[in-house]
């Protein structure tokens, strides 16, 4: 198989379930387990979720509590973008990005928005796949720093959401005031 070839099926396993693809009824525990590990939420087989997990994500609110202990679309649709974040962020902030990113926003809206941009992330990364041929080192290089580069800048934003600051406020990027700057 060519390389532009598994840079396609990379891109159509990293393509996430619509909206409309998961259950519209209330699941149990084992059954939400289940589904998820079916499903193309993740690649990794790290990634597998387990209860402790769910319910270390309600107790730090990334989750509404179970309806009993059913759980519903709006969970399964959270757990899969969960699943995805915590490879690049901590519990904390995974669920102060999304607290921000899901406001305003109803469960289709806040999972469709999410879905098109790791759609379009795919895309480049494996159309860049598919391109470097001989050059795979410097484009594994390339993604690993910018991957920490978008993390840091990620960290970054949080920090100023968190601190009702905007870009402009309080201090530039590397600390200092902007009075220390002027010195």
């Amino acid at each position: 198989m060519e390389l532009s070839d598994k840079a396609h099926e990379l891109r159509e396993q990293l393509k996430f379930p619509p909206y409309e693809g998961f259950p519209d009824i209330e699941l149990y525990m084992d059954q939400v387990l289940d589904f998820l590990s079916r499903s193309r939420t993740s690649l990794r087989d790290d990634d597998r979720l387990s209860s402790a997990m769910v319910n270390n994500y309600i107790k730090a609110e990334l989750l509404p509590r179970a309806r009993g202990k059913k759980y519903s679309r709006e969970h399964l649709v959270h757990l899969a973008i969960i699943l995805r974040l915590k490879q690049v962020l901590s519990v904390k902030d995974t669920g102060r990005l999304l607290s921000a990113y899901r406001e305003g926003k109803t469960d289709e809206v806040f999972f469709d928005s999410f879905r098109d941009m790791v759609d379009e992330s795919a895309k480049e990364i494996c159309e860049g796949i598919a391109a470097a041929d001989a050059d795979l080192a410097d484009l594994a290089m390339s993604l690993a720093v910018s991957s920490y580069i978008s993390k840091v800048g990620c960290e970054y934003i949080l920090d100023r959401i968190m601190d009702g600051h905007d870009e402009n406020e309080g201090t530039n990027d590397f600390g200092k005031t902007h009075d220390d700057e002027s010195k």
